[in-house]
């Protein structure tokens, strides 16, 4: 899955929202009610080839936190591609230089990620609230490049607008009262419309995907939803879902969260697979599924004189889960072959810029789920 995060701003994305905020307020000209706390993004995300959902609450909380941090300057660089970074890099822009700030209903956004993954196959969703409509329209304003010509194509009575971008791509935008979605690829948009009609084609029809909307989210939340297992070792891609909850802190970022299967014979078989992992313990490297020795491994790292960052991560792992790995992550953007079956593959792929951190990993299984939390800490 290639997902990686936050954008950095420049016209070229101003004038992509710029587009999505002509479907809204130059086009539709839709009246924005409080029906629209009432809709459920994912009731608009197609099931058929989605490979992954980011989901925030408050976006712009998000997009401020991380340039705060001690790590900024490291992630800077660190994006998911594409659509994403368009809308959402335009949205901080615009808000930014009007100090206008997003609504709650527009600060509440989903990114789907499709089949083949590549940066094109986006949609990104959001809520609109009433007031929303005069923001759009003064960024409307504000950016309006020249020789602006939408072309609207019909979808099953739906109204698809197509508008032509700077770069010379497209955009396809489809809205209704209380949302709207955009992408660069129109027969996806589509399936947007397919998934708001029909229930059967929406990611909420999934059995396994419907266990994580379960559970209840805290107040700023930034997640993202995987069809992958959070340890590649345990399960295939296909019939699990995984969700990763981002936390940040000046020196640390969290991922946690819990992996869904289709079925129990993953728990059951659990252990069995564990036995098969080879313990290691050398430069920089520490991995292990027996209890015994990953004890050992933590008791040393609290008892050795050389109290390195490495070590304080080692020894402040929990005894009580059933798998651990702890790397540098300059090791891991080096050796990426030797923790494939370890990471998922959104960590991979961006190892090298998180080389200035230490990857911290434990698997624990809790009250019948598989819960994974990841740790990244910032060496400098």
């Amino acid at each position: 899955m290639r997902l990686r995060t936050i954008a950095k701003l420049g016209m070229v994305l101003s004038v992509v929202l710029f587009c999505t905020a002509v479907g809204f307020y130059g086009f539709t000209k839709l009246s924005m009610t409080d029906k629209s706390k009432d809709i459920n993004l994912f009731s608009l995300v197609p099931a058929d080839g989605c490979i992954g959902v980011l989901e925030s609450d408050n976006i712009s909380f998000f997009l401020n936190e991380v340039s705060q941090q001690n790590y900024s300057e490291e992630l800077s660089h660190f994006r998911f591609p594409g659509l994403f970074n368009y809308v959402l890099g335009g949205l901080n822009e615009y808000t930014t230089n009007t100090a206008h700030g997003l609504s709650s209903k527009m600060n509440h956004v989903l990114v789907s990620f499709h089949v083949s993954g590549s940066s094109r196959d986006q949609v990104v969703y959001f809520r609109m609230g009433d007031s929303d409509g005069a923001t759009l329209n003064n960024m409307l304003q504000a950016y309006a490049p020249q020789g602006f010509a939408p072309k609207k194509e019909k979808y099953k009575g739906k109204q698809i607008y197509i508008y032509p971008l700077a770069d010379g791509d497209f955009l396809a935008v489809y809205s209704e009262a209380g949302f709207f979605a955009a992408s660069y690829q129109k027969n996806l948009i589509e399936q947007v419309i397919d998934a708001k009609e029909d229930k059967e084609k929406a990611l909420l029809s999934d059995p396994v995907f419907s266990e994580i909307m379960q559970k209840k989210k805290s107040h700023k939340f930034l997640t993202l939803y995987g069809r992958t297992s959070s340890m590649p070792f345990l399960q295939s891609n296909t019939r699990c879902w995984s969700e990763f909850d981002f936390h940040l802190n000046s020196d640390v970022v969290y991922l946690a969260g819990d992996t869904f299967v289709a079925d129990t014979c993953n728990l059951e078989c659990m252990p069995e697979v564990l036995r098969q992992i080879p313990d290691v313990c050398e430069d920089s490297v520490v991995i292990s599924a027996n209890k015994e020795t990953m004890a050992r491994y933590m008791d040393e790292a609290c008892e050795r004189n050389n109290r390195t960052l490495f070590n304080e991560c080692v020894a402040n792992l929990s005894h009580e889960a059933v798998f651990m790995l702890v790397a540098d992550m300059d090791k891991v953007a080096r050796e990426p072959e030797r923790f494939t079956s370890y990471l998922p593959l959104f960590l991979l792929e961006n190892a090298s810029l998180f080389r200035s951190f230490i990857l911290s990993e434990q698997l624990s299984v809790v009250n019948g789920r598989i819960s994974h939390i990841t740790v990244l800490t910032y060496k400098d």
